[in-house]
């Protein structure tokens, strides 16, 4: 297919090639969202080498997973949706947490989603509680006293009285599930 061909050819349509390998396609899908969605990290971030970073990532990640990822409504949704929750796991760290209070001076500032946004936000939310439950019971557990209530590996060891290298070990195959039980959405 000519790259004149490619400028023309619908995203979902694009996709497929992507997900048979057509580094073409792929380009062209680059080419079409890198700015945009470069800028929507941008000004969530305020910081230009984070923003490219993103985006970056975001793109790798669609190539190397591009076998099992399935896009069948938008393809740009779905990147933006990518690169919202790559902000947000960049903004979860502290020192970025830190460095973004100085550096903006305010909190986030509201983030408005389109329909195609909110349903794919929607579908992962529900995606992740459900294999959030599929892990074990004390796996699931020691995850959630890392991602939503901030523990370090130190205090979830403690309050569990575990070693440390055991909570290291179950909160990586923790993530290893949930990603290959999320298959289509990010997480990192």
């Amino acid at each position: 297919m000519s790259t004149f061909t490619l400028q023309q050819t619908p995203d979902t349509e694009l996709w497929q090639l992507v997900r048979k390998g057509n580094l073409q396609a792929f380009g062209e899908i680059y080419e079409r969202y890198w700015e945009t969605l470069y800028e929507s990290a941008y000004w969530r971030l305020y910081d230009k080498a984070a923003a490219k970073d993103i985006v970056q990532e975001v793109f790798i990640y669609c190539w190397q997973k591009r076998e099992q990822i399935q896009i069948t409504e938008s393809v740009e949704a779905y990147l933006r949706v990518a690169v919202r929750f790559k902000i947000l796991n960049h903004l979860k760290s502290e020192q970025a947490r830190e460095k973004y209070c100085l550096l903006a001076g305010r909190e986030l500032p509201e983030i408005t989603h389109s329909t195609e946004e909110s349903i794919a936000g929607t579908d992962l939310q529900a995606s992740y509680r459900r294999e959030l439950q599929r892990l074990p019971e004390k796996m699931r557990q020691l995850f959630i006293d890392s991602r939503d209530h901030g523990l370090s590996i130190r205090e979830i060891a403690e309050k569990h009285a575990l070693s440390e290298q055991t909570v290291k070990n179950q909160l990586s195959a923790a993530l290893k599930k949930l990603r290959e039980g999320l298959g289509n959405f990010l997480l990192d």
